[in-house]
């Protein structure tokens, strides 16, 4: 019984430390562009390795500011299941389109095609963070709500 206890959790702690290990975190050296891919293939395949695991990574690169207006992990976790933003959960495909990018501020037009093949387009704003851990780190300010695309019903 004691070995299946320590195997148990031996595996267990090796999931945990597998998951943590998965997540990113946001550092200077990663380009706007590709912060908002990291969120968008973690919000795609939202339940790997567990349960809102791609909420979280996208959370993770939430910036400062954003976190003060959407509050803690539950809350934004709650926001993004709900019907203006739960589209990017599981969506088939997404492309991410340049609208503008200075030396501190990004703004992206995102298209997504969710999984039951609607389309949306969402507007994903990032600044670079100036103070804290993060500092010179590109974040998510804010992500629109979504605009319903061409050949959505």
């Amino acid at each position: 019984m004691k070995v299946l206890s320590l195997i148990v959790g031996l595996l267990f702690a090796s999931l945990r430390y597998g998951e943590a290990q998965e997540l990113l975190a946001p550092n200077a050296k990663i380009a706007p562009e590709r912060v908002v891919k990291i969120q968008l293939t973690a919000l795609q395949q939202n339940d790997n390795p567990s349960v809102d695991a791609g909420i979280l990574q996208a959370w993770r690169f939430a910036h400062p500011d954003n976190k003060r207006y959407t509050g803690p992990f539950a809350r934004f976790a709650a926001m993004v299941k709900n019907s203006n933003y739960n589209i990017m959960l599981n969506h088939l495909r997404h492309d991410i389109n340049n609208v503008v990018v200075t030396e501190n501020y990004a703004l992206f037009e995102v298209k997504i095609v969710s999984e039951d093949g609607n389309n949306a387009v969402f507007n994903w704003e990032l600044m670079k963070v100036n103070t804290g851990t993060f500092v010179g780190a590109w974040m998510t300010t804010a992500v629109s709500p979504p605009i319903k695309a061409k050949g959505s019903i």
